[in-house]
């Protein structure tokens, strides 16, 4: 079940990558950004999918999470048991709001999956099975 709290911040995110002419990974206004966890002020931008191209994918659809430089660095390891947890809960999330905004736009579920595995090439939500 996805959390109603991790839900929201990922379509608010997904809603400001839209409305952004410039994409980047947030630096020039990190004193704007409080961490996601903590509250703390100056959170860094994380990534939600890493790699490559999956990071630059991650930047254009908001697929990012503000975080203290102690949880980015957690999540960005993903060795503890948390940071696991945490890392599959966003994908999951990201996943989920991908999907909903698609249907929301007229699309089936089936064709938003497909979408979806066309855009990050790996499902997360244990439901949903893929062509």
């Amino acid at each position: 079940m996805i959390d109603k709290k991790y839900y929201l911040y990922a379509v608010e995110q997904m809603d400001r990558a839209k409305r952004e002419k410039k994409k980047h990974n947030g630096w020039k206004d990190k004193a704007d950004r409080d961490c996601f966890y903590s509250g703390r002020p100056c959170a860094e931008r994380h990534e939600v999918f890493p790699g490559r191209p999956n990071r630059q994918i991650s930047i254009a659809h908001g697929f990012q999470v503000d975080l203290c430089p102690e949880k980015h660095r957690e999540l960005q390891e993903n060795i503890m048991p948390w940071a696991k947890v945490e890392n599959q809960k966003w994908r999951e999330t990201y996943e989920r709001a991908y999907i909903d905004r698609l249907i929301d736009e007229g699309a089936s579920e089936e064709d938003a999956l497909e979408s979806w595995m066309r855009l990050i090439g790996r499902n997360y939500i244990e439901e949903l099975t893929p062509k």
